[in-house]
């Protein structure tokens, strides 16, 4: 077999495995489908194993996509299936196998199933039935079953098929739990959502649903849950109405700057803080980061003065007493009156 050939393995969960070329005859089983691609002739064989499940068989109209995920630049121009037991020649020539080998492959493979053989479709029909149905569990179990029996007679294609087929009812099944709590997540923040812009807190909402967004984005895909997407939609228009209606919110925040600015030179604290509780009331109805972070840097200003003026007259404090101490009055008594006045800035 030519080394340019490719032969991918396709899992339940829709992927495309590769597998290496060595001994390939032995990767042939009574439960996979197999792909081969053929560069020279550009044409890609699809194998399917006499008892592929009807769980595995979906995937095999998108077959093409799945091996140009994985292999984008290859160029396919004809797809051609095959059923196991009808391999035209020119498909077994290409891969380098002799009819005889792989027949004899295949009837080896049956005659250790036979004698189980009743109980195993019966259980595999089982599982394939609850995993559509996406009885997660159920399915597990009865595949547990099979490799049981796949022990017993020593079939280590039909076992590897059955943890291949729970690892991926594992995964679908975490999967649907992850999306039941979002989906439960979801009404809830649609509540509170709903709360916040009836009290006209606007910024509070939109970061409610920015913050659902980014935690759970990379867990489901959201655009596929529709209690989650009504939620991102609430706040897609919210954003649009709030950007024709905050122009004119943003014009009081650059007057109440000024403001701002004016009264921490002359350490007027309290108006300081007065000042920026309105610029809260403001900014919850105004959804813009640059200006919530702006204002972040001011209040961090504000609190920094408060600080050293705090020290400053504890440092006054400490002086004062030091005069009494020494019986200096006068010198205390200004010292006192001076840490009067900078606590008026306070009231």
């Amino acid at each position: 077999m030519s080394p340019e050939i490719k032969i991918y393995k396709i899992t339940y969960s829709g992927r495309a495995e590769q597998i290496i070329q060595e001994n390939i005859i032995n990767n042939f089983s009574l439960f996979d489908i197999l792909t081969f691609y053929i560069p020279k002739h550009k044409r890609m064989y699809i194998w399917i194993g006499k008892k592929a499940s009807p769980s595995l068989k979906n995937h095999i109209s998108q077959i093409r996509k799945i091996i140009l995920e994985v292999n984008p630049n290859l160029i396919v121009l004809r797809n051609i299936t095959i059923e196991s037991g009808s391999e035209p020649p020119e498909f077994l020539d290409l891969i380098g196998i002799i009819k005889d080998d792989l027949t004899e492959r295949i009837r080896d493979l049956e005659i250790k199933l036979l004698p189980s053989f009743s109980e195993i479709k019966k259980l595999k029909e089982k599982a394939d039935k609850f995993f559509i149905s996406e009885n997660y569990e159920e399915a597990i179990e009865a595949a547990e079953k099979i490799i049981k029996i796949a022990n017993e007679i020593e079939d280590l294609s039909l076992e590897q098929d059955q943890i291949n087929f729970i690892e991926e009812a594992q995964l679908r099944f975490k999967a649907i739990e992850v999306l039941h709590q979002i989906e439960n997540e979801s009404k809830k923040m649609i509540a509170l959502f709903d709360q916040l812009v009836s009290n006209k807190d606007y910024h509070s909402a939109h970061k409610l649903a920015e913050d659902f967004k980014q935690k759970n984005e990379d867990k489901y895909p959201l655009a596929s849950i529709p209690i989650a997407q009504q939620l991102i939609l609430k706040d897609e228009n919210l954003i649009y109405n709030r950007k024709l209606k905050q122009e004119e919110i943003k014009n009081v925040l650059e007057q109440l700057e000024n403001k701002y600015k004016n009264n921490l030179n002359d350490r007027n604290l309290n108006t300081v803080k007065q000042i920026l509780n309105t610029i809260d009331s403001h900014l919850k109805k105004v959804i813009d980061e640059k200006l919530e972070h702006k204002w972040n840097q001011y209040k961090k200003q504000y609190l920094t003065v408060k600080r050293e003026k705090i020290e400053d007259i504890n440092n006054l404090s400490n002086e004062a007493i030091d005069h009494l101490d020494k019986g200096k009055l006068k010198d205390a008594l200004d010292l006192f009156e001076k840490i009067v006045s900078e606590l008026y800035s306070f009231i």
